[in-house]
């Protein structure tokens, strides 16, 4: 039994996985965008065929003033037989000429030679076309997306049903080759048998969120599939007519199949929708059917008016756009965790309609009216304004989101932001406990007092070895202890993996209630129905079980975010507290400077960390018991950005570590992916000044890395610049920023940007390496014998080249070292 971050899949479904996301996809991609040229130059013949008989005539279009009928066969164009379908499309494929085509046709058992002069398609046929079109490519896109980061049932089905989506939507370009044409419709019939596979078994699969096995009930879902292909695939290379016996049995057996399939997966999704016992599931299947009603019902109008079946009306094309919901619904479905509540789906719609609003009116104006009245006026070209006038578009869409998303929540949603603020003070409250009780009673009291649940409990690990979690606290406090629970248990193990809140029905569809211990079924089974996990450095600390909301209301996501923000905030605050009482109640077998040492070593990273061909890692060695430096590293939430640190305290010792942990939970707090670098690092300077004794002060380095684009954003107060070096060329010295903390309220910090490339080397240090003095106090290490030693070692391994620079320094100072000593090292690959 797996987690759904850290599914198990086999060799072969690895191997699927890569060549669907990384071939497949791209491929499919890359060939569907010549289709976007073909829709806007293909001339409109204005009729439609099918099975080489003309199914449909577009009134007054070419076709009808050539004289064309419904029901008229197709036998010969442009003077060439056309005996199948793929002799049609070879023939009408890449010819984007107006000139007078000849078409044979029979009529009544007479031929008919006829002359249709095209025209270009209308704008309405080529909005509608691009808008199908695009609904494709975002079919695809979605599909990719969910499939790279759920690596189970449910995201090899959605994006099996997302990739022939695409295919059909966005379609493969045309091309005057019959080879190709076979190939293509080859394709076309396998895709098309395929489809209802991945349709039933995505909506069998749905409420599973962390099975990576297939079922062998799933795999024989295949079977009537890979049997009505392998009778395509013999009629097609037998040529069997598309008028015989044969042919005719086939599409029957075909047509029983869809429908058989359809209906099944209709049930099991009529059937999930109407369940009461799943609240979860069931607001994701609302989602998805308010998605389904609102995206296919304009498109399927927009159908019959471009199908000719309905009169058009004014602007009828743009109902074919209401197609990209489809696939939105559907990814948020699947990829929100936790329960999807209105207030959140009408919040997000209400943002991004703003936002879309904005973007499209600061387009007509800098595009359409600035770019008229210079060509009016100067006489001179729109294009530079279009172009900067996109380009600017681009760039304010994520600040722009986020400044409508503030407006939206002061204006209709001010719950959030007070909501947001009691979670805030909270968590300053609870810095400042020094009980590890009374920090336990604040954070249930104010916690039962916001979300209002019939219960709340607070576990928490009572042995650093073994991991196993008690219950120290619960509102209301009537009622025996809880259960322990072991920290091996599949329950916690996939709670640690996970490090978000899990709903009680999340938990059932992995089926980890049915694999745990006892003790743990019996804490799953209790009238708890979300789980907050508290996870502290690489452990699971403890976990809050929240009862039902009083009134029967579910979490919400606004719910979700805070409680998970909440969570990685308390508990290094919680684990201190505790590591502090422990030792305390052990005062005879260990001293009070070795507490603080623990305390403060649970709040550096512990171990490297290589993402995304990167690889980090840092080293703190304190002068004394403990110490003043810091660093730390991490992935913000929710984005594809690597945040790093090192920072240095005045003084030493245990002033200075206290002051290390209140900047550690600062910053914590602050560290968001929406948030600068320099924004972080101004509001760290105004809340540490308010705390600061006069004679105090920090120097800090931040920097985030854009691991996907390789950017890396900082702002330096005041510590020793970090040294960049390149594959060529001199180190480079990261200065840009402002003056240390604490020293004057207000002061402006900037940012830096570079752009780093493979094979870099970052090295972030404090004072106490270069600082460091000879045995007979007469010399210091000095930056020179960094830069040539890392020079000389840069090919080595961070943590290696982590491990010499603290050997060269306490080879050259002996054991007695003058100040604290960090190091933190990131390597490009």
């Amino acid at each position: 039994m797996v987690c759904v971050s850290g599914s198990t899949e086999s060799t072969f479904q690895q191997l699927t996985r890569r060549i669907s996301l990384y071939v497949l996809a791209p491929l499919l991609l890359v060939s569907a965008l010549p289709v976007s040229v073909h829709i806007l130059q293909k001339p409109d013949l204005g009729l439609a065929v099918h099975r080489l008989q003309i199914q449909a005539v577009a009134p007054d279009g070419p076709a009808a003033r050539a004289g064309l009928r419904e029901g008229d066969r197709v036998v010969a164009f442009a003077g060439r037989p056309v005996t199948q379908m793929v002799d049609w499309f070879t023939l009408t494929a890449g010819d984007y000429g107006l000139q007078t085509r000849r078409l044979t046709v029979a009529r009544n058992g007479t031929l008919h030679e006829l002359e249709i002069q095209p025209r270009r398609p209308s704008r309405s046929r080529m909005v509608y076309g691009l808008s199908i079109w695009l609904a494709g490519i975002l079919f695809l896109l979605i599909g990719w997306w969910v499939h790279s980061r759920r690596h189970d049932a449910v995201g090899r089905n959605f994006f099996g049903l997302c990739f022939i989506f695409a295919f059909f939507l966005a379609d493969l370009p045309e091309l005057p080759a019959a080879k190709y044409q076979i190939a293509k419709q080859v394709i076309r019939e396998l895709l098309q048998y395929l489809w209802p596979v991945y349709f039933l078994r995505f909506f069998l699969r749905l409420p599973a969120t962390g099975i990576g096995t297939a079922r062998r009930g799933d795999r024989l879902l295949f079977l009537p599939a890979l049997l009505l292909i392998a009778a395509t695939l013999v009629a097609l290379a037998l040529r069997v007519s598309e008028d015989s016996l044969a042919a005719s049995l086939l599409q029957r057996a075909a047509a029983l199949y869809f429908v058989v399939y359809f209906l099944v997966g209709l049930v099991v999704f009529a059937r999930n929708v109407l369940r009461r016992d799943r609240p979860v599931l069931h607001t994701k299947l609302r989602v998805i059917l308010l998605g389904l009603a609102v995206g296919l019902l304009p498109f399927l109008v927009a159908s019959s008016v471009g199908g000719g079946n309905l009169p058009a009306f004014p602007h009828w094309e743009y109902l074919g756009f209401s197609l990209l919901l489809v696939p939105v619904s559907f990814g948020l479905a699947i990829m929100r965790y936790g329960a999807l509540d209105t207030e959140f789906v009408v919040r997000a719609s209400l943002v991004y309609g703003l936002v879309t609003i904005l973007i499209i009116a600061a387009y007509i104006l800098g595009a359409a009216v600035l770019g008229n009245w210079l060509t009016r006026v100067y006489q001179v070209s729109a294009y530079p304004v279009l172009v900067l006038t996109l380009a600017a578009c681009s760039l304010a869409v994520l600040p722009l989101r986020r400044q409508v998303q503030s407006w939206v929540d002061a204006a209709f949603y001010p719950s959030r932001r007070a909501n947001r603020e009691t979670l805030t003070r909270l968590g300053r409250d609870m810095a400042i406990q020094v009980s590890a009780e009374e920090a336990h009673a604040l954070l249930l009291d104010r916690l039962h007092h916001l979300y209002r649940p019939t219960r709340i409990s607070l576990y928490l690990s009572t042995s650093l070895e073994t991991g196993t979690l008690q219950e120290v606290g619960r509102r209301p406090a009537a009622g025996t202890a809880g259960p322990t629970v072991s920290g091996d248990d599949p329950l916690l193990v996939c709670l640690h993996r996970l490090r978000r809140p899990l709903f009680r029905e999340e938990l059932e569809d992995m089926g980890l209630v049915r694999t745990a211990t006892s003790a743990a079924r019996d804490l799953a089974l209790q009238p708890n129905e979300l789980l907050v996990p508290l996870v502290t450095g690489n452990r699971l600390l403890g976990l809050l079980l929240f009862g039902p909301k009083d009134g029967g209301a579910l979490y919400s996501q606004e719910d979700l975010a805070n409680l998970g923000n909440l969570a990685l905030q308390t508990a290094p605050m919680l684990e201190s507290l505790r590591l502090h009482t422990e030792r305390l109640r052990q005062r005879q077998l260990q001293t009070e400077l070795t507490v603080a040492r623990e305390i403060q070593a649970q709040l550096l990273p512990t171990e490297p960390l290589a993402v995304a061909d990167v690889e980090i890692c840092g080293r703190n060695d304190s002068c004394r018991e403990v110490g003043g430096d810091y660093y730390d590293y991490f992935l913000l939430p929710e984005s594809n950005l690597l945040a790093f640190c090192v920072a240095d305290v005045a003084g030493k010792g245990i002033p200075a570590a206290l002051l290390m942990t209140t900047v550690r939970v600062t910053f914590r707090e602050l560290a968001r992916p929406d948030i600068a670098a320099d924004q972080v690092i101004a509001e760290l300077d105004r809340r540490i000044g308010e705390v600061l004794a006069p004679d105090r002060f920090i120097s800090f380095f931040y920097g985030v890395l854009d691991l996907q684009r390789r950017l890396l954003t900082y702002c330096n107060a005041g510590l020793e610049p970090p040294l960049l070096f390149r594959r060529e060329g001199e180190p480079v010295s990261l200065r840009r920023g402002g003056p240390v903390l604490g020293i004057k309220a207000g002061v402006p910090y900037r940012r830096g940007t570079l752009r780093l490339a493979p094979g870099d080397l970052l090295i972030g240090y404090t004072d106490g390496i270069t600082e460091q003095t000879s045995p007979d106090g007469g010399e210091f290490f000095e930056v020179e014998r960094l830069l040539s030693m890392v020079a000389a070692s840069r090919e080595r391994s961070p943590t290696d080249l982590c491990r010499e620079i603290f050997a060269r320094v306490t080879e050259f100072g002996g054991d007695a070292a003058t100040d604290d000593r960090t190091v933190i090292i990131m390597k490009i690959m």
